[in-house]
């Protein structure tokens, strides 16, 4: 369940008026903060929220104003289902509207038309009817940047929410961006264990650097194994994307400290260089992958060609 699911929603419309008046009161008084006309949160309710929390508890603000054949699309769709969108979160909850073939932006929404292009549906525990994986990954693949949408749609490959072939088969359906949604999804890739990685991959593309192994095993009989994100065996590089949840998420921890996750990655990094086929190791934080120029020279320097 999304932390957004536990944030409580206080709604006024149809509320007799005193109580309405009590409300509005709590917040002059700074108690309650409104999100949206007519709708409250308690004060600091959203202040610990990651963005996609933020946009998931606006997806819930909202969806009472939604028509009933509206599906939750887009970004929106990604909050709800739980897909890691990288990209700005929008101030406007997205729908996809069956019953237009143009786009319009309203003050609450910003929908989608979908005439002659039924979207697949998908409807949470929490009542919120949204576009499925599948159908999600081949709306921002078909919209948005390429940085944006191949972290859905490797994540959606790679959990098997959906197949290449049925990813075609619904960009298929597509009345606008269909060419844009082929080369996304053409480069998905099941194998890309976190959003950062399907990220690097977009920024190997932009750079024109060769393309690498994912998910290169390291082995001696008898010893340890590593896999390394990417493996550039005619440079002789590896290239890993650090983030710093390895080092500092519980989950990614499992109970180890800090410190032990430091020194466990430097064993492993001290048996990969071990390799006599291994040149160098690239390591790649956010903060690179943000930026290209710092993406391209790491690799120049390591020997990887840039075109």
């Amino acid at each position: 369940m999304s932390r957004a699911d536990d944030i409580e929603i206080i709604r006024t419309t149809g509320l007799p008026s005193a109580e309405r008046r009590h409300l509005e009161r709590a917040v002059l008084r700074g108690q309650l903060v409104r999100i949206r006309p007519g709708v409250l949160v308690q004060q600091g309710a959203l202040d610990d929220l990651l963005p996609e929390h933020r946009h998931h508890v606006l997806v819930r603000a909202s969806i009472h104003r939604a028509r009933p054949s509206d599906l939750v699309s887009h970004e929106s769709a990604c909050a709800v289902l739980g897909l890691p969108f990288v990209g700005p979160w929008p101030p406007k909850v997205h729908v996809c509207d069956p019953t237009s073939p143009n786009t319009r932006v309203t003050a609450w929404f910003v929908r989608h038309g979908s005439e002659h292009r039924p979207p697949l549906g998908h409807t949470r525990a929490d009542e919120i009817a949204a576009t499925d994986a599948a159908r999600t990954a081949v709306d921002l693949a078909a919209s948005r940047p390429l940085i944006h949408s191949l972290p859905v749609i490797d994540h959606v490959l790679g959990r098997g929410l959906a197949t290449s072939t049925e990813l075609e088969r619904a960009a298929g359906s597509l009345r606008k961006g269909r060419t844009k949604a082929a080369v996304a999804i053409a480069m998905g890739s099941g194998l890309s264990g976190s959003p950062a990685e399907s990220v690097c991959r977009v920024r190997f593309r932009q750079l024109g650097v060769p393309q690498p192994v994912q998910q290169h095993t390291f082995r001696r009989p008898g010893e340890r194994t590593a896999i390394v994100d990417f493996w550039f065996p005619e440079a002789g590089v590896v290239v890993e994307v650090d983030g710093r949840g390895k080092y500092e998420d519980p989950a990614m921890l499992g109970g180890s400290t800090t410190a032990d996750a430091h020194w466990q990655e430097k064993q492993r990094e001290d048996f990969v260089r071990s390799f006599p086929e291994v040149r160098a190791v690239v390591r790649l934080t956010w903060a690179d992958l943000m930026d290209p120029e710092r993406v391209r020279a790491k690799l120049r320097r390591a020997g990887i060609t840039c075109r």
